[in-house]
Formats: C-alpha cells, structure tokens, sequence
C-alpha cells in the first residue's frame, strides 16, 4: 500500500506540473491585449501602460513569464486579477488567494454536498434495485432520465418550479441561507447520481452471482445481509473510480449551476473573470481548481486501493 500511495504522489505532481503548463500556455496565447482592453475604446496612456505590462511581466518573452508563473506558485503566490481603472485613478486586481477565500468555501460545499448525495442515494438506490425485480426496473427508468438530463437543464428546470412557481427556496445565493444550497447541489448532483445508481445496480448483480455471495446464501443469510454486507463492497471499487473520474464534470457543471442560481462561488469567478478579460485571475483561479481535482483524483484512487487490493496489485 505504501508503494502504490508514493507512485500515486508522483503521478500526481508530473499531472499537476502538465496542467499548470497547458491552463497558463492556453489562457496566454489568447487573442488581443488584455491591457488596452481596460482602456476601452480610448488610448492607453504610454507610461501607465507600459507600468501595468512591466507589473504584470506582460513585457517578458513567454518562458520568462511562465518561469516567473511556476515560482511564483511553489511560494504561495497565485497572482493577482489586472487591475481596473475608475477615471483617471488605477485600483488594483484583487488576489486569486483573497478571491478564493470568499468563493472556495461556497463552492467545496456544493461539491461536497453533491458527492455525498450521488454515493448516498446512488448507492442505495442500486443495491436496492439488485435485490429486487421491480424495484430495478424502476431505479433505472430514473436513473436513465437523470443521466440524459444536463445539468444546465436540471439547474433551469428546478429553478423554474421550486422558486419561480413554487417559491419554496430563495433564488439568490448570496443571501448565505442554508436553503439556498440545496437546488444547486440537487442540480449538480442529479447526472452523476443516475450513473452511480445504474453502476451499483450492475456490479451488485454480478457480485451476487459470484461463488461466495451464493455460499452466503446457502448458509441461510437473508437478502438484506447479503447485498449489504457481502456483495456491497467489492461493488463500491467502480463507483469510487467514477465519482473520482467525474469530478472533473463536476467542477464545469459546478460554473453552470452557480451562474444558474446566483451562487458567489470559485465557478461565477471564473465566469467574471471571463467577461472581464482578466486573463491573470483566470490562469490562477483556473489553475488552483485543476490542482484540486487532480489531488482529489489521487485521494481517491488511494481509497480504491484500500477498498479492493485487487487495484494496487495489478500495478505490481
């Protein structure tokens, strides 16, 4: 176990060092001048222009800035937005890390909440489906329909009934209220749950049809014990894999339901510093939730390894 958590460190870092370079070459290479995009349709002036691109290391050939980019980043520093201009004064960007204080905590708790709720009701709902005929036609007609709903339209939809119609939950998110997180985390979370479920469903009935799950049967266990004891657990191993690979779409939808119900999270960030062309937020915000879900993905391939050793050993 060791060995295989230390090769999962290093892979992690090699992926790290990969996405930092391709989100800081992608977002450089832009068209147009960030710079004279804060000037609008009006000249820059020469000595205040030519003070923000020298701050900015804008001035430096591309592998200068991406050197000054990667020391910048092993000592804390993620950067700073461009700063903007009221009349003839110079306010500065603020900080990705001032930025991610504020929004992170907004956003980790919709993506917590969604992860628990997909393994939760994900899970239940395909053990439960394994063990029975009708109870598993009616999990995957659901689960189909979740699967083949995006998120946009399961953020719009349940906007639509539930604060539109219905008026039962506040809209805006940055009102702070404990209501107002749970439409988007049910948004956020409704795809991936319909994929959990129908995974459950399969691997639980595979189990069950192995030798030592129908062992336990002939010693008398009742179905409840054998679902839940026996054939669960070789059956989370995929499902840990999935919810690890899919925190990746998790983090896109998590942009879209926060722009959907108003939530001032890492995701509506993004979406500001995108229509503001602030190109310096964008590669430290965009580079801090990378890195978040690489690590998350090695967590969990951890975890895998711990649940079925079957994982690390076909490594060796």
């Amino acid at each position: 176990m060791p060995a295989f958590a230390l090769r999962r460190l290093a892979q992690m870092v090699l992926s790290l060092w990969a996405a930092v370079t391709l989100v800081f070459v992608a977002v450089t290479q832009l068209p147009g001048d960030p710079v004279r995009a804060l000037f609008g349709f009006s000249p820059p002036p020469p000595e205040l222009y030519a003070r923000i691109r020298s701050e900015f290391s804008l001035d430096e050939p591309l592998p200068v800035q991406y050197g000054r980019y990667l020391r910048d980043l092993v000592t804390g520093d993620w950067g700073r937005g461009l700063p903007t201009l009221r009349g003839d004064a110079v306010v500065p960007g603020p900080a990705v890390i001032d930025v991610l204080a504020v929004a992170a905590p907004v956003s980790a708790t919709l993506l917590a909440g969604a992860v628990v709720l997909q393994l939760v009701v994900g899970v239940v709902a395909g053990a439960l489906a394994a063990g029975g005929r009708w109870t598993g036609k009616g999990v995957t007609v659901v689960a189909t329909l979740l699967v083949g709903t995006p998120v946009v339209v399961a953020a719009y939809l349940l906007r639509f009934v539930f604060v539109s119609e219905l008026g039962w939950a506040p809209f805006n998110g940055r009102s702070g209220e404990p209501a107002a997180y749970v439409l988007p985390t049910v948004a956020l979370a409704a795809l991936s749950t319909g994929y959990v479920a129908l995974i459950t469903r399969a691997e639980v009935g595979d189990t069950l049809r192995a030798p030592f799950v129908q062992a336990a049967r002939g010693r008398g266990l009742t179905t409840r014990r054998v679902v839940g004891v026996h054939a669960l657990r070789p059956a989370l191993t995929p499902v840990v894999t999935f919810v690890a690979a899919h925190l990746g779409q998790l983090v896109v939808g998590l942009v879209v339901v926060e722009g959907v119900f108003g939530m001032p999270g890492v995701g509506n960030a993004i979406l500001g510093a995108i229509g503001g062309r602030d190109r310096a937020l964008l590669v430290g915000l965009t580079t801090v939730v990378i890195a978040a879900v690489i690590v998350a993905n090695a967590v969990a391939d951890v975890a895998a390894a711990a649940l079925d050793p079957r994982v690390r050993l076909q490594e060796t």
